[in-house]
């Protein structure tokens, strides 16, 4: 695979990521200038990934029938179409529904581009070739708390929006034309969802994906609430900091394909989750700003090695007419029941106790949830 092809994936990984990422930076401004609560502030995430979890579902089978390409290029349109509608949303429930639309569009690309990328790279670089296009994710996590402090300066939180909206006409074109379908052969069966269902692995993996989900996606949302309104650090501040935190997890997201190549990824992920919960814990219980940093930065880098290790995992185990669909039900139980329930979850604790409380709780089910890899085969 040349280094081109996955250099245009990684940028559309990145921009599909960071449309997504960048509501939890902005949402401290999208709080106070709507009034709302923590517990409403988070809810706007469960809208977001609600869309996105109905989208990953049925991406597999809908790509298969309609082509991964297209399929890849039409949920990019839509979530141009989504970005820039938000111009015009001055409502609590405005958002709610442009954030459903914008889960919706964005969905379909993971369940679409996998197997894209499996047919173009060998089966022994599986584990680097998804690692390094899941680094976007990672660098999407770094970046978009620190440009959106700094757009702040010059455009409202609307008009940046705006500019993600304008970037998704424009990257699909080159996709186009480097990206290769599938072959036939591995259209040819027909997947059934029951018979997904009554995979073991699917299970096993969609668990450890709501976890995961909680601890990186459902923590990022509300860390610049919990730093901003809990710890009384300064927006522009808090947003840098988050930033820097996430720095070291774009390294360590390629990296851990190697390990995972080289030692299994069984260990790799087992390591990752145990250690992520235990610095999840230690995030609600530190109180010192440098402490914390490095706490921050800790959690960043073992718990963004999980996402690239389990999407191998689950290409390696599953078979090449059912990976779409396995991948698409996978995550969108993940993102539906962590990414959607955590952050609302986190805000209503937050109301009532206080964001400490939450995180702690979130660092304990994930330390224990490292057990259920016991139970994957090794591929």
């Amino acid at each position: 695979m040349k280094l081109w092809s996955l250099f245009i994936f990684w940028c559309l990984w990145f921009l599909n990521y960071c449309s997504r990422a960048v509501l939890s930076p902005l949402l401290p401004v999208i709080e106070d200038s709507l009034s709302l609560s923590h517990g409403q502030a988070g809810g706007l995430f469960t809208s977001l990934s609600i869309g996105y979890g109905i989208s990953l579902f049925f991406a597999g089978r809908l790509a298969s029938a309609w082509g991964y390409k297209r399929m890849v290029v039409l949920g990019f349109i839509a979530g141009g179409i989504a970005l820039s509608a938000l111009q015009w949303a001055d409502t609590y429930l405005a958002l709610h529904v442009i954030s459903l639309l914008m889960g919706l569009a964005l969905g379909n690309y993971i369940p679409s581009v996998i197997p894209i990328i499996t047919e173009m790279v060998d089966q022994k670089h599986w584990g680097k070739a998804i690692a390094l296009h899941d680094s976007a994710a990672s660098f999407a996590l770094f970046a978009a708390p620190i440009l959106t402090a700094l757009g702040l300066h010059f455009f409202s939180w609307k008009r940046l929006y705006l500019i993600l909206g304008m970037a998704c006409f424009l990257l699909p074109i080159y996709f186009w034309r480097i990206a290769v379908e599938p072959k036939k052969h591995t259209l040819q069966e027909t997947v059934r969802y029951g018979d997904v269902f009554r995979n073991k692995t699917v299970w096993i993996m969609g668990l450890l994906w709501i976890v995961s989900n909680m601890f990186c996606n459902g923590i990022f949302a509300i860390l610049p609430l919990y730093l901003v309104k809990e710890r009384g650090i300064d927006f522009d501040y808090a947003n840098t900091l988050i930033g820097i935190s996430r720095a070291g997890g774009i390294f360590v997201t390629i990296f851990s394909g190697y390990l995972a190549d080289r030692f299994g990824y069984r260990k790799i992920l087992m390591m990752s989750i145990f250690a992520t919960g235990l610095s999840t814990i230690a995030m609600a219980l530190v109180h010192p700003l440098p402490l914390l940093l490095f706490i921050l930065i800790f959690q960043a880098i073992v718990s963004l090695a999980f996402f690239p290790i389990a999407l191998a995992a689950v290409s390696k185990l599953t078979s090449p007419a059912e990976r779409s669909t396995v991948t698409g039900v996978v995550l969108s139980i993940g993102v539906m029941f962590g990414s959607g329930t955590s952050p609302f979850l986190l805000g209503m604790i937050a109301d009532h106790l206080s964001f400490q409380v939450g995180i702690l709780g979130v660092g304990i089910v994930t330390t224990f949830s490292c057990l259920l890899v016991r139970l994957l085969k090794e591929a």
